[in-house]
């Protein structure tokens, strides 16, 4: 069986997170031949994770870079890409369908793949298009904000920019493709489906559109919306096509029934962890310390957490946080304010920044108990690794959290800092209370979320879809 894998900005250019989950698959799944695609900002240098001898190709699909102009201009195919995104019915969506197809029919032409740095929009006066779809919209009644031209020329730099992975190169022989996020990554599988009929199949770890809504940005309130509208519509279409859905959570099918998914197509498969590599710890540290695993960024909501050490130690006096991971290049201004308001709340030197690790079990061994404050998650692998080892966990009820926790760890509403105290005070300050949260977490991810498990149903799940893969159908150049 040879599979197409598709990532935007991890595996296996990046390590921890959905890369784990990736580099699970790939090697777990030792039957399968695998082409990589991976969608990155700019051309990488080599990957951070070396590659098992089962990946037959691994392809960079950098999204920032100079492009040459394509030949002629997709005016039309641009023109129902703005006017169907915009919009909030099922007639628009398919609109919006119609002009991405249009431009993916584009973009996989012989001709323009042979061209390095071509994309399907260069070429088309995208801002001008934007903005008269923009009035259109408005016009008929639609809540938009005002869009300036600026705004217009911004959004439409952006939307060519992410729209390059349409012209992904793909294997000819490829029997299904699996994009891991519904976001870029799903329009290289919707490229791949029209155009060859092979199925697609999609994961979702953090649902990406609502991770889109939740990121502040920097950008006007025109070209936010643009964004927003174009990721919205995205989203749509590529749950209304795939041909199966397989979350990591029950929170995630939800989310995707609830923006058109057919819940017959959806089926939920958790992440699973390896109990060899995820012993039981037994021992505990001598001081009453919180250990954090993660890579350094908005959605980890770490300032909540900092902020609820300061309410532990009004309790717990020595109380400390042990935190472990990388600082993401873009997140430096973050980890910056994280760390002022540990200096504001007069625990700074109580916060240890230990930098990436190379195993979350030492991590979890740093502390007694183990913390995740994000505000967004799939299912998240330092929750099911800290259960592994037997580790008492909080953490907010984010995504499928909740739903691997069960009630083998204290879980409590997100930015809420002084509920995430409370329960930290509970467990630091009750040795019995640890032992006994730790051991019905062991046994629930040993009963419910063991890597062979994982990778049982993702073997079934790939057979099943391509024994009844349908005869391609070809996209005329």
């Amino acid at each position: 069986m040879r599979v197409v894998l598709v990532n935007e900005g991890t595996y296996p250019y990046v390590t921890g997170g959905v890369s784990t989950w990736c580099d699970q698959l790939v090697r777990g799944l030792s039957d399968v031949e695998w082409d990589l695609v991976a969608i990155v900002g700019t051309e990488p240098d080599r990957p951070a994770m070396e590659l098992p001898g089962n990946v037959r190709s691994l392809t960079a699909v950098p999204v920032w870079g100079p492009a040459r102009p394509a030949r002629g201009r997709p005016d039309r195919a641009a023109a129902r890409l703005c006017r169907g995104m915009l919009g909030d019915t099922a007639a628009d969506l398919v609109v919006f369908g119609e002009g991405l197809r249009e431009l993916a029919a584009i973009a996989t032409e012989r001709r323009f793949l042979r061209a390095a740095g071509r994309h399907p929009l260069a070429g088309a006066p995208l801002g001008d298009i934007l903005l008269d779809a923009w009035a259109r919209a408005r016009f008929e009644g639609l809540a938009l904000p005002r869009l300036t031209l600026r705004d217009a020329d911004d959004a439409a730099v952006l939307l060519e920019h992410a729209l390059r992975p349409l012209a992904a190169a793909l294997p000819s022989d490829a029997d299904l493709v699996h994009a891991n996020a519904n976001g870029l990554s799903s329009m290289v599988a919707l490229a791949a489906k029209w155009r060859l009929g092979v199925p697609f199949m999609m994961t979702e770890h953090g649902v990406y559109l609502r991770e889109r809504y939740l990121s502040a940005g920097t950008q006007s309130a025109g070209v936010k919306t643009a964004l927003l509208r174009f990721h919205r519509a995205l989203a749509r279409l590529a749950y209304w096509e795939a041909d199966l859905i397989t979350p990591v959570s029950g929170f995630n099918s939800r989310w995707a029934v609830r923006h058109g998914a057919d819940p017959a197509k959806i089926h939920v498969i958790g992440n699973g962890v390896d109990p060899a590599r995820f012993a039981p710890l037994t021992a505990e540290p001598p001081a009453p310390v919180i250990s954090w695993v993660g890579r350094i960024d908005p959605l980890k909501d770490l300032e909540t957490l900092i902020r609820a050490l300061a309410l532990v130690r009004a309790s717990v006096p020595d109380a400390r946080l042990h935190l472990a991971g990388p600082v993401p290049a873009g997140n430096e201004e973050y980890a910056a304010t994280c760390r002022s308001l540990a200096a504001d709340l007069g625990v700074a030197d109580a916060v240890t920044w230990a930098g990436p690790c190379t195993s979350s079990r030492d991590a979890f061994a740093a502390g007694r108990v183990a913390a995740l404050s994000s505000i967004s998650e799939g299912m998240p692998y330092t929750v099911l690794e800290a259960m592994m080892c037997g580790r008492p966990t909080v953490s907010t009820d984010v995504g499928g959290v909740a739903e691997a926790v069960g009630d083998a760890g204290a879980v409590v509403p997100p930015r809420d800092p002084r509920a995430f105290a409370e329960a930290c005070v509970s467990l630091l300050t009750s040795p019995g209370l640890r032992a006994e949260t730790g051991r019905r977490g062991r046994e629930r991810a040993l009963a419910e979320h063991t890597l062979d498990r994982c990778l049982s149903a993702y073997r079934d799940r790939y057979r099943a879809l391509t024994s009844d893969s349908p005869a391609p159908v070809l996209v005329p150049a």
